[in-house]
């Protein structure tokens, strides 16, 4: 059948990628070439390098493999991911954070993991209510999806991993955007997005009463944010603020964009990414290796990048006929674009620092090859998108 289909394939998604992980190897080289961090971690190349051959492979398998079999096991995939996001506080916390599990060989990151098992299950809830008789999208009929969202955002929460559990609501959120079809749904969304920038807009305007209220509020008060989430929420809405301590990785990976310029200070040549002033750098902050050495020029073609690989992402989910294949490639556009946004954002003050990697770029093992399984499921849906087929 999949040979039937190869002309459904799409390689232009192949070449992005391709490039995607030239970028990432060249990045992550170039913000660990320094020897003057002592945190960088140990052969970071070669785990690269096999990470990306991993996860090409896992590209390659997840496209071969039909993604319709994932609907039969969603309650299995979301009942194992929701158990290892248990599990994970009964492991060490790693810089403050319980988010891997070190089996010694390899170390997982559950949230990663979460991410695409929630995305199954709610395509595959979202694909039977498409195909019911008498649709009903009534959210009387749909409070089913709250508690398994809440379920994994507030694991993923309490690790603490604040990015992480943004994303899983931002999937979700996209996910049933296109699934909810009716006026109403589309004006309280919108209403709740004039609410948000309103908010963000007053915060940046009155920075000095927007830190009390983050403080004495939502910290002190009602205990949703940790002390340093706050503090990253205080420097975006004041990038001076504290820029010796708390402020430091973000006021110095914008020194490090902005020092590129144009046409960037050359591979291994970056002042502040070789002399190891960008904390993580190769990880959270990778985006700021690329604007320094690439410049505006390097930092652009990125960018654009991954907009084509959107785009191509999108067409795929608007010309499949199988309502599962079209939510699982929601959830997965809705996944990759709020990442690249924020992670990129964050280096600039766009928005605030969450601590989250850049898809293809970052340095990574789970989320690397979570990654590319989550392109090779959407090609999957491509190469399958013509329901009129004898499969």
């Amino acid at each position: 059948m999949l040979r039937r289909n190869i002309r459904d394939l799409d390689f232009t998604v192949f070449g992005v990628l391709l490039l995607l992980a030239a970028y990432g190897t060249i990045a992550v080289d170039a913000a660990t070439h320094s020897h003057a961090n002592p945190y960088i971690p140990s052969h970071i190349m070669v785990k690269q390098i096999a990470y990306e051959i991993v996860g090409i492979v896992a590209l390659l398998v997840t496209t071969v493999f039909d993604y319709r079999v994932l609907r039969k096991y969603r309650w299995w995939l979301y009942g194992i991911s929701a158990l290892l996001l248990v599990v994970v506080f009964g492991f060490p916390a790693t810089s403050g954070a319980h988010s891997w599990i070190n089996l010694k060989v390899v170390t997982i990151q559950p949230s990663e993991l979460a991410k695409i098992a929630l995305i199954i299950w709610m395509a595959a809830f979202m694909a039977d209510t498409d195909e019911s008789e008498v649709p009903d999208y009534r959210l009387r009929k749909v409070w089913v999806l709250a508690p398994i969202v809440i379920v994994p955002f507030a694991l993923t929460f309490e690790e603490p991993a604040l990015g992480q559990a943004l994303v899983i609501m931002a999937l979700a959120l996209t996910m049933y955007t296109v699934f909810a079809k009716r006026t109403h749904f589309a004006i309280i969304m919108l209403f709740v997005v004039v609410i948000v920038v309103g908010f963000s807009v007053a915060a940046v305007m009155f920075p000095d009463k927007s830190q009390l209220f983050i403080n004495n509020v939502i910290v002190d008060k009602l205990h949703l944010l940790k002390s340093y989430q706050a503090s990253r929420i205080t420097t975006w809405l004041d990038p001076n603020y504290d820029v010796r301590k708390d402020g430091y990785n973000v006021h110095m990976a914008q020194i490090a964009i902005g020092s590129g310029q144009l046409f960037g200070e050359g591979l291994f040549n970056g002042i502040e990414t070789k002399g190891a002033w960008v904390p993580n750098q190769w990880t959270d902050y990778i985006f700021s290796a690329v604007g320094e050495e690439f410049g505006f020029v390097g930092a652009a073609v990125l960018v654009l990048l991954f907009l084509m690989l959107m785009y191509r992402l999108i067409k795929i989910a608007a010309t499949t006929d199988d309502y599962f294949g079209m939510y699982l490639a929601a959830g997965i556009i809705g996944m990759f674009s709020f990442q690249v946004f924020e992670n990129i954002g964050m280096d600039m003050y766009l928005s605030p620092s969450t601590g989250i990697t850049l898809p293809f770029i970052s340095y990574g093992g789970t989320s690397l090859v979570v990654d590319y399984i989550a392109v090779g499921l959407v090609l999957s849906v491509g190469v399958r998108r013509r329901k009129l087929r004898f499969d």
